[in-house]
Order: C-alpha cells, then structure tokens, then sequence
C-alpha cells in the first residue's frame, strides 16, 4: 500500500510523543509498504516558526514533504480564544478561530495532501487538535485515518471537533482510555478503530554508564520522563509528591527528565536533569524505584512500580 502521514513536526531532533509515535510507526511500515510524510517546517511546538528547509528530505530512509508555517502563534491571541472557547458562550466561528490560532497554520500543507489525495491509499492524520487535521482530513475522508492521541483537555468538548472524530474511514487509539474519551465527547463509537498501542525501541546501554553518579542522586528516586507541563500533570505531580514528603518522610527524590514549560519548585528533593538520550534513559530506568509517566487519556500522572 501507499501510505501518507500527515503531521504537525517530523525530524529527527523532533522532541514529543505523538511525533515519535508517528516516526516509529512510519518507520515499521516502510519496510513492506511505500511510506511518505507530509509535515511543516516546524521544530517547536509553542510558536510553530519555521525551521526546516522548505521541500523534501529524506528522515531514516523516508521521504519527508516538509511545507511552510505562514504565521506564528500569537501567544495571547491563543490564550484569549482558549478562554472564550473553553470557558464562556461562544460561536462556531471562534472554535475555528481557535484551531487556525493553536495552528500550524500551514494552507500550505493542506493543500499539498488534498493534492495528493490520487498517490496514495491511505492517509494516516496526528493529532486531532491541530489545523492541518481539522482542515486536511476532510479533503481525503474516505482514505484517511486519524490518530488523535487525545487526552482530557478542553478542546475534545469543542463542538466543531464532534464531525471531525465521525468524519474518517478508521482511527487509531493508542489506550482503551483514549477510545472511550474520544467516543463519550463525539459520539463516534460506529467508526472503526483499534487500540494499538505503542512499541519500544530501546538502545544498548554503556554497562559504565551510572545515571545516579553522574547526576549525584545519592537517595533513591522516582523518575519523571517527558515534557514537563501542566498538561502533562506536572503541577499535580509537584504537589503530591511534597505532599507525599510530608506524610510518610520518606528518603526518596522526584527527579524529573525532560524539557520544562512550566516553573519547577525549588525542593531539595525535586531534581531536573534536562532532555536525556536514549541510552541515559533506559540506565535511569533500570535504577529508579518508581516511573512516573504522564497519562495520554487524563490530567493525573500514572505510576509504575519498577521491579
């Protein structure tokens, strides 16, 4: 089959979740399928700007169709209509709005996949929220397939969304929590989907590497990894975890890796060692007591006893 996903970032130096879904994803099918990307030039996530060429590149043997950013995001605009959207009465027009602010406001974009539309099988949309699936996915529904990656956030309530979510031939959820999100706020349980999840692609480590003395974490600790927002629970996470301090004191750190976008506590127990390879991550794995991971489906953290 020819397969085209469709995507906010793609690149190797792309820090998210849903963008490494989607590159691990894409990756797995080249093997027996002809797989393509369609993306912006985009490398953040906050203000969308232009990063990569303009054009097509090759990621890990992939074709990537990379297209331009026409705005950025206006910061306070965004926040402005978020608060309109999500918390007062407003109209259809401002839930648009809503979506072409939060962006990557890239016509660019949508209109290269509508015309491409012929090439290829399947399309393959991350993440539901975004303007180039709001936009794009209705141009090619009857090959597309979305991946929403949602969570509880605000913005599956928006009515312009309930469409969106029945509009596809299939989705994709990565948790059963997601699907019955997903479906409880849409209404979309008669299109077909499935649940699958995510593989792992885990690096050999250097036996030498001790993530613990080169970070000198000299108690045991509970390991936090991926971005560190509100979105994600952090802040939730901040004040359990003191809380959880005061009640038992208990001898343990928080240590936190990954890129922050929220302020972290100043605590002698809370440690931020910044964005951490592959390689350092699966060493601080193996010597955590507790992975703490943010959820895909609600706002509270999901913790993982570590063997």
């Amino acid at each position: 089959m020819k397969l085209a996903f469709v995507i906010q970032r793609y690149g190797l130096e792309v820090n998210g979740g849903a963008e490494l879904h989607c590159r691990w994803l894409a990756e797995r099918l080249a093997g027996r399928h002809a797989v393509e990307v369609f993306a912006t030039r985009a490398l953040d996530y906050l203000e969308w700007r232009n990063h990569y060429p303009k054009g097509s590149a090759v990621v890990n043997g992939i074709p990537v169709h990379r297209h331009t950013v026409k705005r950025t995001r206006n910061a306070r605009a965004f926040a402005s209509l978020s608060n309109v959207c999500f918390h007062e009465t407003h109209t259809r027009e401002e839930e648009e709005a809503w979506v072409r602010e939060n962006g990557p406001y890239s016509p660019a974009l949508v209109k290269a996949v509508s015309a491409a539309r012929d090439r290829f099988d399947r399309f393959l949309f991350y993440c539901y929220r975004y303007y180039h699936s709001y936009h794009g996915l209705p141009a090619v529904r009857e090959r597309a397939i979305l991946v929403p990656t949602a969570e509880e956030d605000p913005a599956i309530h928006l009515e312009i969304m309930k469409p969106l979510f029945r509009a596809p031939r299939g989705i994709v959820y990565l948790t059963p929590e997601e699907q019955a999100l997903v479906e409880d706020a849409s209404g979309n349980a008669s299109v077909p989907s499935v649940v699958i999840g995510s593989g792992l692609n885990l690096p050999e480590v250097d036996p030498a590497l001790d993530f613990r003395r080169k970070h000198g974490l000299e108690r045991p600790f509970a390991l936090y990894v991926g971005r560190i927002d509100r979105n994600k629970g952090a802040l939730t996470l901040f004040a359990y975890f003191k809380k959880f301090l005061e009640e038992t004191g208990a001898d343990v750190d928080l240590v936190l890796a990954g890129k922050s976008v929220v302020a972290i506590p100043e605590h002698p127990r809370i440690r931020h060692v910044g964005f951490i390879s592959e390689e350092e991550k699966v060493a601080a794995l193996r010597q955590c007591r507790l992975l703490v991971m943010p959820s895909p489906f609600e706002s509270l953290s999901v913790v993982v006893v570590e063997a």
